[in-house]
């Protein structure tokens, strides 16, 4: 009787399967949707272990070839098409660029940042806050709404507007926009800086 009590524990023990064969590895190219292949089997990262087949669901847009943010972009929404560019979270020492196609903030709101050109000109849009000292130097805007907020001191030293349909240069910080700010058209200048306030400066649809 006792023999037997052994045997049937023994069965019991080697029935249970505690890892599919189905999620069994060698090498990290046959794990696929985000696993790793650790000891042998292809498991969740995290530690979640492997499952059986079929009994895991991702949640959308958790798969490792998820779209991600283009490069340059502090955060941003793909399917929206917006970029934030934050010099306070990204490396703004060099030329900063909107995506193409993207509509973006661009916040140059450290000291001596984006110094090294702001080229906005594939953007669908573009809102610049030069509200760091010294900051942006050569602000390329598209032909899209072009908005560019000089509050820092002796900030915005040559902006240029080119043919946005709307384009915006404030220049509130001390010493901001002495060097050379281009608007669409002389009708569109406003002070130091440009507005798109009157009809012939406002083409967007």
């Amino acid at each position: 009787m006792k023999h037997l009590v052994i045997a049937l524990v023994l069965l019991a023990s080697c029935s249970i399967q505690h890892r599919s064969d189905g999620f069994a590895c060698t090498k990290q190219s046959d794990c696929n949707n985000g696993r790793t292949c650790t000891d042998g089997f292809c498991v969740l990262p995290g530690g979640g272990g492997v499952d059986a087949p079929g009994s895991h669901v991702d949640a959308p847009g958790t798969h490792a070839d998820a779209a991600t943010c283009p490069a340059g972009c502090s955060t941003c929404n793909v399917t929206q098409h917006t970029c934030t560019i934050d010099c306070r979270s990204s490396n703004c020492n060099g030329a900063v660029a909107c995506p193409a196609g993207y509509k973006c903030d661009i916040m140059c709101d450290s000291d001596n940042s984006c110094r090294n050109g702001v080229d906005c000109t594939a953007a669908l849009s573009c809102n610049i806050t030069c509200s760091g000292g010294s900051s942006c130097r050569t602000v390329q805007c598209g032909l899209g709404p072009c908005d560019v907020a000089c509050s820092g001191n002796s900030s915005c030293r040559g902006v240029a507007c080119g043919n946005s349909c709307a384009c915006d240069v404030t220049c509130t910080g001390n010493q901001s926009c002495l060097d050379t700010i281009q608007c669409t058209s002389l009708a569109c200048k406003s002070g130091l800086g440009c507005t798109s306030v009157p009809t012939v400066c406002h083409s967007c649809p």
